[in-house]
Formats: C-alpha cells, structure tokens, sequence
C-alpha cells in the first residue's frame, strides 16, 4: 500500500466532509488502489473512515493483484447470457457494499468535472461516466448526498508520493529507450512516420518487463523541417515526410508504464547546424538548464516560466516561444500545475513536472528540449536520463 498516497486523498475528503469516495476514471483507480484497469470498466470505492472496495470484471482479477485492495467484487463482462453492461452491475455491488456498510445516508464524493481524463491500457476505447451513468447512481441511492469531489481528488494528486517518483522515473527509462531508437532511425530519405512506428514498437517491446512493468506504451510524433515548427501547436503529427539534410527533426515522445505518463521531447539535426541553428539549439538548452538551476518550492507557477522566457526573449526570439513552459505529469501527461504565464500555482516539494521550452521559426522549423523533473525540497531531480542535445547526425 501506498499510504502516501491514501492518507492524503483521506485528509483532503476530510476537509471537505466527504465520507465515500468513488472513482471510476482509470487514473483515479490507480491512485487510490495501486490496480490500473485494463478496460476502464472497473470502480473503487474509498471511504474515509473503512477499507475500500474494488469493483472489477472477474476477467482483471490477475491484473489487481498489482494493487493493494483485499476487498474485490467482481462480475461477468462477458456474459452469453445478457449484454455487457457495467454500469448496471456495478451498481448493483454499490448496492450490496451500501447495505453491508451502513452509506445510505453517508456524503458520496464523485468525479464530477474531469474534462482531461488518462487513458486505460486498451488505448483505443476509454469508458468515460457521462450523464446518464452519473444519474444512475445518483437515482439508485437517493439518500445519499453526492458532491463533486474532483478538486479534492487533484489536489491531492498534485503532489506525488516516493512510490510515485519511482514509476515516473522507470517510465522515464524506458521512454529513453525510444529515443536512443529514434537516434538511430533518423537519416535523410526516412519517412517521418515510420520513424515514430517503430520507436513505438521498440518502447512496446523494450518496456513490458522492465523493471516489473507489466503494461508500458509510447507516443511518438516525429516532425522534420517546417513539419516541426507545427510542434508548438498542443497536439503534434507525424507524416509521411522524408527527413532531409540540413533540418531539426523533433521527436515528442509521451509514454506509460503501469499507468503513469511521462512528457519529453528531444531535438535532432540532420548534418552540420549552421551558425543559426546552432545558436537557436544553444538557446533553448540555455532556458532548460536556467529553469532546473532556479525552480525551487514556493515559487509561483508563472515566475518559473517567466525565467525560461526571458532567456529566450534576451537573444532575440521571444516571439518564436509561444506556448507555456511546461505542465505537471503523473496519472495523465498534462496535469496540474501548470506552467503558465497565468497561472497562479505555487510549487511545492514532490510535484513532478515538464518543461519544454521552445523556438519555432517558419522557413527554418522547430527546437525543442522536454525533460521531467521532481521539485525536491530545495530545488529540483531532473529524471529524465537521456543528453539534453545529442551530436549531429551526419
């Protein structure tokens, strides 16, 4: 068990009034429960003051023996005889575990507002509660006071527990092996995507039994020339463009492992920079390194950004960095806190972060170094272990 983590969640529902928690997002599972679901059909209820209760189709049982929840009901997803329907058969064992447990009357905290959710393992369908499943439950304990405990829950979240860091960091490693991968791939005449194809393989590959990972994946967004200065967008795209001499090829790589996510990008040149690029790549590793010498606990999320602009901005290319500095990452790739001009956050010991400052030039490309940090009591644990910039690819 997590205690860290469980302690936490409890202190904050405390406050709040919250006497039952229940999490059917796969991330909030996890959190609370060490079990990432596999299909996203599985429910933890928390309560503040007993053991919880994991909900889960009987065919993930071997997968929440990961976790640290003895309490286990579970049902039949695949059933010859009816239709798969988990919300009906979970809340059918909420009503069993109400009555053994006395919750009738009891304050029900809920995911209320999630609007960014992380994804399960099977990555190409997410069950997400809507507002039908949400009235559901609401109408099959009437007695029950529902209350949207999604600012308790990423509250508690925001800040990671030892546990947590160590995952982050094997998720870390293991997106590292994609980008030695992607190193070697990278020659001119090489599609874009086939690049990002077979680092993700290699991640699929290299990660699932690295270090007791039982379910690890990587995203990779391999963009070359202009194709790269399109990176500054929020989502990016391979193509099938072939990698040319004389460009910066960025490679965004997110990945997950036991269903935490990490953030980093690195950024390549095909043959011998000249004297822009390579100042523009001197530039951005200079605002990296800035930002990991000075972030520290209690500053404010913007001034954290704030120094990695102005380096930019001093030689010259302010106007080319136009996003935030970073985000916070953990059970999804962008979450709390944000590294914004805006925004109003202040850091504290524990959170884990991305920084990713930039520059994107149209007619030339983009530059961009994306590593993870953990703010530490008096600054910070870069964990990502791969070079900031690699050698010219000649």
């Amino acid at each position: 068990m997590d205690k860290f983590r469980t302690d936490r969640m409890k202190k904050f529902m405390q406050e709040a009034g919250i006497d039952v928690l229940v999490c059917r997002l796969p991330e909030n599972v996890v959190y609370l429960s060490g079990y990432w679901p596999v299909f996203g059909s599985s429910c933890l209820i928390f309560p503040v003051d007993d053991d919880p209760v994991l909900i889960l189709p009987y065919s993930e049982l071997d997968y929440a023996a990961d976790g640290w929840v003895k309490d286990q009901r579970t049902y039949q997803f695949i059933n010859m005889a009816e239709l798969a329907n988990p919300p009906a058969n979970i809340l059918r064992l909420m009503g069993e575990i109400w009555k053994e447990r006395s919750y009738e009357k009891s304050v029900v905290g809920f995911e209320g507002s999630f609007d960014l959710v992380g994804g399960n393992n099977v990555a190409a369908e997410a069950r997400v509660p809507t507002f039908k499943v949400l009235n559901d439950m609401f109408a099959a304990f009437p007695n029950n006071k529902w209350v949207d405990a999604t600012p308790q829950i990423k509250q508690s979240r925001v800040v990671k527990s030892p546990m947590e860091i160590e995952l982050l960091k094997i998720t870390n490693e293991i997106a590292g092996f994609g980008l030695e991968r992607a190193r070697g791939l990278i020659k001119p005449g090489v599609q874009e995507a086939v690049v990002a194809g077979m680092v993700e393989g290699h991640i699929y590959g290299m990660g699932i039994g690295y270090k007791n990972t039982n379910r690890a994946r990587g995203y990779c967004f391999v963009m070359s020339g202009e194709n790269s200065r399109n990176s500054w967008r929020p989502f990016c795209v391979s193509s099938r463009k072939p990698i040319m001499w004389g460009e910066p090829v960025l490679v965004e790589l997110d990945a997950v492992a036991n269903g935490y996510f990490i953030d980093i990008t690195r950024s390549f040149f095909v043959g011998q920079p000249d004297q822009r690029s390579a100042e523009i790549m001197k530039v951005v590793q200079e605002a990296v390194n800035t930002v990991i010498d000075k972030i520290k606990p209690g500053l404010l999320a913007r001034e954290v950004d704030r120094m990695a602009r102005q380096v930019v901005e001093k030689y010259g290319y302010g106007e080319y960095f136009n996003h935030q500095l970073g985000h916070g990452i953990g059970l999804q790739f962008h979450e709390a806190p944000w590294l914004h001009p805006a925004s109003d956050e202040v850091l504290e010991p524990g959170m884990a972060v991305a920084i990713e400052p930039a520059i994107y030039i149209d007619g030339w490309g983009g530059f961009r170094i994306e590593d993870n940090l953990v703010i530490t009591e008096d600054g910070c644990e870069v964990i990502t272990p791969l070079p900031q910039v690699f050698e010219p690819i000649l």
